[in-house]
């Protein structure tokens, strides 16, 4: 054994009048990592839910109507070419390919109305995040005719208008200037607490739609793309534009389809969220200042706690550097009891909110209705490295103190 680590082992950790500066120093590091590891979960945890609510409204990658670089005219709807789905298959083999259209309208009742953007997908798509936000009544099965009428509304829009699942509402679109009306039933009420789209989008029938903006069964005005890893949308849609350039020099295609990512479309909510990281690492520095203040002045007092063990031990031969590696050595044992507190403190609350949801937020303020929670292994560990490395390197200033002693002083020294 390393004879530093073994007389470090035989001093204690402070006597009846340095107990209390320990245990600071312990509650400090504690305190700091937990609150730490408290950030880092709720941040990211915050980030994840409402990425994935975004994403789930909007598309991660969606390629819209044809654009003429000569004429600069965009049409105002688009029918998925041969060409642009070869182009989409091989740019990414692995993502959902939804032909959507949008379209303005109003809900009616007798007493009151709404605005809607009404949404209908191809109905053939993967409707999870769809489904998981239904709080009444069921997903209707648009691939069939008998469905053909049915929305799926808010609970936001349903309140407004005192809608229920199975009423009939009358909906209303404007084309080409002449007035549309539909009747519709109110197949199911969803709630996934996210600001404008809770209160502007319902889902409608793809082929009802179509027929009331007097489109063909394969035609819409964008192409949602889903399924990808968020650190491959920008590259994806970067293969994507490279890959329709070159059809168009080449000739396989004469029309360009302008291609927008989620970074894009919804880049109000990604510049909000890069704020947080900001306050992450503002929490961070204010923490890690709690912590060394504290380790730093408990190391002091245990270094006037041991001034006759520091004579004993320089009066026998030891040098400064193994003075200082005892003293540091004495730290890191309160770093490590400060770890393993804070650590079983800071995990246990995130576990206890990722499983029980006990803290709740307003969803009219945060789009979420309780504290989410994401606890990444890899990134508390490097949490736990950090902080550990950052006290071993405060510690040596107290330790050079502790070995500039001179024993010849030490005798007198009470």
């Amino acid at each position: 054994m390393l004879t530093h680590l073994w007389i470090s082992r035989r001093l204690r950790l402070g006597t009846d009048g340095t107990a209390a500066g320990t245990v600071i120093a312990v509650a400090g590091v504690a305190l700091a990592l937990a609150v730490m590891e408290l950030t880092l979960g709720i941040v990211v945890g915050f980030k994840d839910e409402i990425k994935r609510k975004l994403m789930g409204f909007d598309a991660q990658i969606s390629i819209e109507a044809p654009y003429d670089p000569y004429t600069r005219t965009q049409e105002s709807t688009l029918t998925p070419s041969p060409e642009l789905m070869e182009i989409i298959a091989e740019a990414a083999p692995d993502a959902e390919s939804r032909l959507v259209l949008r379209l303005p309208g109003i809900l009616k009742t007798d007493s009151d109305f709404e605005g809607i953007v009404f949404i209908g997908q191809s109905p053939q798509s993967d409707f999870a995040f769809e489904r998981g936000n239904i709080v009444e009544g069921e997903w209707p099965d648009y691939s069939s005719d008998s469905c053909r009428n049915d929305i799926v509304i808010s609970r936001a829009t349903a309140s407004a208008l005192g809608l229920g699942v199975g009423d009939k509402v009358y909906s209303t679109y404007i084309i080409d200037e002449s007035v549309k009306m539909r009747r519709n039933t109110v197949a199911a009420i969803f709630q996934a607490d996210f600001g404008e789209y809770d209160r502007t989008v319902a889902y409608a029938s793809l082929a009802a739609l179509q027929s009331i903006a007097g489109l063909g069964s394969d035609e819409g005005n964008r192409l949602d793309l889903r399924g990808l890893q968020q650190v491959d949308i920008a590259a994806t849609a970067s293969k994507i534009e490279s890959a329709m350039m070159s059809a168009m020099s080449t000739g396989r295609t004469d029309v360009y389809y302008p291609v927008q990512t989620i970074e894009q479309t919804g880049a109000i909510y990604f510049n909000w969220l890069a704020l947080l990281d900001t306050n992450v690492a503002v929490i961070f520095c204010l923490m890690l200042c709690v912590a060394s203040f504290t380790l730093v002045s408990s190391l002091f007092i245990l270094v006037l706690d041991n001034v006759p063990a520091i004579g004993i031990l320089r009066s026998v031969g030891a040098s400064r550097s193994l003075i200082r590696s005892i003293f540091v050595d004495l730290g890191m044992r309160i770093v490590l009891r400060g770890m393993i507190i804070g650590n079983v403190l800071g995990l246990g609350l995130l576990l206890i909110q990722k499983y029980t949801h006990i803290v709740p937020l307003d969803p009219e303020a945060y789009y979420l209705n309780c504290v989410p929670v994401e606890i990444r292994p890899w990134g508390f560990i490097a949490l736990n490295v950090g902080l550990a490395v950052a006290s071993w390197l405060v510690l040596w200033i107290p330790a050079r103190t502790a070995s500039s002693v001179d024993p010849a002083k030490t005798i007198n020294f009470e």
